[in-house]
């Protein structure tokens, strides 16, 4: 029997064939502090993407008028720059301040100047995805008995409150990523010196997390580190998909109402939903015509582009389909496709080899605990079968196809 050798995919796909993706920077100190947007801008790069980036973030600046500072809904390098381009994306990074207290209180200016900065940038282009900034807060909190994650948290909270209330649009949750970061790389300082700002680490944590919450794609295997120590760098690049993706925040955050979601039937993917027009991507390069459907002849990392209702853009999250080396030309390949995914705990595994072998099927949780085992013997052909992990709740799941020396992993985010 030839040996079939499983290689687990990557993540990473470089999408630099598709058009240049325009994002502006609306911030402050905190913004600029190690330069945020050119640390986005270095990770796009090194994925393969072409972006245009401009901003405009000066010192104690809001959206709205404060502390004797013009905000950004009135200032007239805001608003120049706001007009200057056909956005795709705009990055509203608001005085944090505003937003680390009791949970449900903001002030009124503070509301009333986003509601005028989204219509301000809605009125340039209506296709424009606006991702408010949802970020830290000071070393220790702000309040009587206040801790730095509880403040933190209060922050995304109530930006949350602010984007259901006004805009429905797109956070990027980067007070997660934080915390997240907080407990699990306990000797990384993410605060600059004054324990306001942020460090180096905190910028690039905050970079990984607005690229992973706007190209939705993987970042763990990106190259570019942008200073920090290259395992900590990796570190946090796994923090911001891990958060971005994560089924209760990826909801809660409004990034599923403008994903597209993909299922797979053998090799055929589609896009559920009605839409005006489609592109397929194959590892970032279009492939395919203008269909809800495509039929993928190789393994590869697989994305659509589709034009809503709205004649607006928007993309799926990607999906590898895998399919594994085989020892001659003759043989078929095996593949193993998961979908949906994203899903709510219900989903379908797909299997297809020629290559009769045992195999062993497995379901881990987070924890790496197997919570579903299945043993399929001298095994060819095609298999499916649905899967109901709905009792085990949200959450993120690995699907391993196993054989006697080799694997493949698949990650799947049940909401």
């Amino acid at each position: 029997m030839k040996k079939i050798i499983l290689v687990i995919p990557v993540m990473l796909i470089a999408i630099g064939m598709q058009a240049q993706t325009k994002v502006l920077f609306l911030g402050n100190s905190f913004t600029y502090a190690y330069n945020i947007p050119g640390l986005f801008h270095s990770l796009a790069t090194s994925a393969g993407i072409s972006v245009f980036v401009d901003e405009n973030a000066q010192s104690g600046m809001a959206v709205a008028d404060e502390g004797g500072i013009t905000g950004h809904v009135n200032s007239s390098v805001s608003q120049a720059k706001i007009v200057s381009q056909k956005w795709d994306f705009v990055v509203v990074q608001d005085n944090q301040g505003d937003f680390a207290n009791t949970i449900g209180y903001i002030p009124t200016n503070c509301t009333d100047a986003n509601k005028i900065l989204y219509n301000q940038i809605k009125a340039n282009d209506s296709c424009t995805r606006i991702i408010y900034f949802a970020g830290w807060g000071p070393v220790g909190g702000v309040v009587n008995g206040d801790n730095t994650q509880t403040c933190v948290n209060r922050i995304y909270g109530n930006m949350l409150n602010l984007n259901n209330s006004i805009a429905h649009e797109i956070v990027t949750p980067i007070s997660k990523s934080w915390n997240t970061a907080l407990n699990e790389l306990p000797a990384v300082n993410l605060y600059y010196t004054d324990d306001v700002h942020p460090s180096l680490a905190g910028s690039y944590l905050a970079a990984a997390t607005i690229f992973t919450t706007i190209f939705k794609i993987n970042p763990v295997n990106l190259s570019y580190t942008g200073g920090v120590n290259a395992a900590t760098a990796k570190s946090m690049r796994f923090i911001a998909d891990s958060i971005v993706t994560e089924a209760t925040y990826f909801i809660a955050t409004n990034l599923k109402t403008y994903t597209p979601t993909l299922s797979v039937a053998g090799n055929v993917l589609t896009v559920n939903g009605n839409f005006s027009s489609y592109q397929w991507y194959k590892n970032g390069t279009a492939v395919g015509s203008n269909s809800s459907s495509y039929s993928a002849v190789a393994s590869g990392n697989y994305q659509v582009a589709v034009t809503n209702s709205s004649g607006c853009s928007i993309r799926s999250l990607v999906i590898d389909m895998t399919v594994t080396g085989i020892a001659n030309e003759t043989q078929e390949p095996v593949s193993l496709t998961v979908y949906p995914n994203p899903n709510n705990g219900l989903f379908t595994l797909h299997i297809n080899t020629s290559n009769k072998e045992n195999y062993i099927i497995e379901i881990r949780n987070i924890l790496g605990q197997t919570i579903y085992n299945e043993k399929l013997n001298e095994f060819s052909g095609n298999y499916s079968k649905q899967l109901d992990m709905r009792e085990h709740g949200s959450g993120v799941y690995f699907v391993l196809l196993k054989t006697q020396d080799n694997e493949v992993v698949k990650k799947v985010v049940a909401y």
